[in-house]
C-alpha cells in the first residue's frame, strides 16, 4: 500500500509501466491484507510446526477472526448509521441551529463532537462533520485560509469525543488489553473527553495567535 501511494504520486517516481499496475492491482487495501494474511499463516506454520490446530475456530486463527470480527462489525454498524444521517434533514437542522449562534469555533467543535460520538468511526464523522460545517463558515468569520484550519482543527479537537460502544477504537483497546467492558466504560470516555478539551485549548491559542 505505501509503494501504491508512492507510485500514484504527479511526479510519478516509479514511472507509468507494469510495476506501477501491479502496485495498484496489490496495493488496494483488500489485497494487501489478504497478502498480510498469507505471510502471517506461512510464518506462524514455519515458527510453529508442531500447532495442528492453527486453522480450527478454538485456534490461532478462530481466535484472531473472533477479535477482528467483532470490531468490523462495529465499524459497519457505523457506517450504515452515518448514511441514514447523511439521507436525513439533520445535517439542515444542524446548521440551520448553529447559524444562529455565536459561539466561535465552539461551533465547528460541537459539531466533531456530536459526530464523532454518535457515529463512532472517526474518519466518517469528521467527514460528515465537515460537510455540514461547510456553510458556516461565513457566519463564524473563518473564511480565511487560516480561518478554516482553525475551524478544521476545533472540528477535529470534538472529534476525540466520546470514544464509547460504538467505536472500533474502544474495542481494539479493550480486545487488545484484555480489558473488561465495565472498566472501559468507566475510564476510556472520560480519557477522550480530556483528549477532545486539551485539543481545544490548544486551538483556542493558535486562533488567538493566527487570527
Amino acid at each position: 500500500m505505501f509503494l501504491n501511494t508512492i507510485a500514484q504520486l504527479e511526479s510519478k517516481p516509479l514511472g507509468q509501466g507494469f510495476i506501477v499496475r501491479f502496485l495498484e492491482a496489490v496495493g488496494q487495501p483488500v489485497s494487501a491484507l489478504l497478502i498480510g494474511l498469507i505471510i502471517a499463516f506461512i510464518t506462524y506454520r514455519s515458527v510453529h510446526p508442531e500447532d495442528k490446530s492453527v486453522w480450527t475456530f478454538d485456534g490461532e486463527f478462530g481466535e484472531a477472526l473472533k477479535t477482528a470480527g467483532q470490531i468490523v462489525l462495529i465499524v459497519g454498524a457505523g457506517g450504515a448509521f452515518a448514511s441514514v444521517l447523511k439521507t436525513s434533514n439533520l445535517e439542515a437542522l444542524v446548521t440551520s441551529y448553529f447559524s444562529g449562534l455565536a459561539l466561535g469555533i465552539l461551533v465547528p467543535f460541537i459539531i466533531g463532537a456530536i459526530f464523532r460520538t454518535a457515529i463512532g468511526s472517526g474518519t466518517v464523522g469528521m467527514i460528515t462533520a465537515a460537510s455540514m460545517l461547510l456553510p458556516l463558515i461565513d457566519i463564524l468569520g473563518l473564511n480565511t485560509t487560516i480561518g478554516r484550519v482553525i475551524a478544521m482543527l476545533a472540528c477535529a479537537a470534538g472529534g476525540f469525543m466520546v470514544f464509547h460502544g460504538n467505536d472500533d477504537f474502544f474495542w481494539v483497546i479493550t480486545t487488545t488489553s484484555e480489558m473488561k467492558p465495565d472498566i472501559a466504560y468507566r475510564t476510556i470516555p472520560i480519557i477522550s473527553v480530556a483528549q477532545a478539551v486539551t485539543a481545544l485549548i490548544l486551538v483556542f491559542i493558535l486562533q488567538m495567535i493566527f487570527l
